[in-house]
């Protein structure tokens, strides 16, 4: 009995009550992979022992280090998913060993090579926003993002949608209520995939065509 309340309490302080903010650490589909916040910085573990450090700062270096906001994994894409407190970036951390190298910068040809390129195996593919994100959710593929963004005075909640593939936001919308990323979840549909976010406050439920990048009401939802 005290060993399965320990496993409780273990569990609760790792990923906080429902309403909180995102657990800043997440693991891999199968556990041996591990990504953590410790401070300003990103650390990656497999096996529980650390394989790599990254300062949470822009490529350039010109900013001070941020805090992490949020960690998720991706599985589907062998990847994790990174957003920032104070850094415009969201960051994809690849632990497949045969992903595709990273290229930033400006490129004249890919083709003909003529671009110096990152590996892609823990390397940070990064996304660059208007604003940092401070909630994320993910489509069940992973190639989808759903941020929240701080919000203006007087304004609704920011909720910009990202995909990764093209690593560039896709869609924006002012949103009331307060929705729940944590919560959101695929719906497949026959007009396309959807993310359907509650609301933490009982309002209406948020609905998000990805093929789109547009919201849909709750009556067009279900077709």
């Amino acid at each position: 009995m005290r060993w399965w309340l320990a496993c409780g309490v273990a569990a609760a302080l790792v990923a906080g009550p429902a309403w909180a903010a995102e657990p800043l650490q997440a693991l891999s589909a199968d556990g041996r992979w591990r990504v953590a916040a410790e401070g300003a910085s990103v650390s990656v573990f497999h096996d529980g022992a650390r394989v790599k450090n990254l300062a949470a700062v822009p490529r350039d270096g010109r900013q001070a280090p941020s805090a992490v906001a949020a960690i998720h994994a991706a599985p589907a894409r062998r990847s994790f998913v990174i957003a920032f407190e104070t850094l415009a970036e969201l960051w994809e951390l690849s632990i497949d060993p045969q992903a595709a190298p990273i290229f930033d910068g400006l490129v004249h040809d890919y083709r003909q090579g003529e671009a110096i390129a990152e590996p892609g195996y823990l390397g940070v593919r990064r996304t660059r926003l208007e604003q940092p994100l401070r909630e994320l959710a993910l489509d069940d593929s992973g190639a989808y993002v759903l941020g929240r963004g701080a919000a203006d005075a007087g304004a609704g909640r920011p909720l910009v949608l990202l995909q990764l593939d093209i690593r560039r936001a896709i869609g924006r919308f002012d949103v009331s209520g307060e929705p729940d990323l944590a919560a959101a979840q695929t719906v497949r549909r026959e007009a396309g995939p959807a993310l359907r976010v509650p609301d933490r406050l009982g309002g209406p439920t948020i609905w998000v065509d990805l093929r789109r990048s547009a919201l849909i009401d709750g009556a067009a939802a279900t077709r």
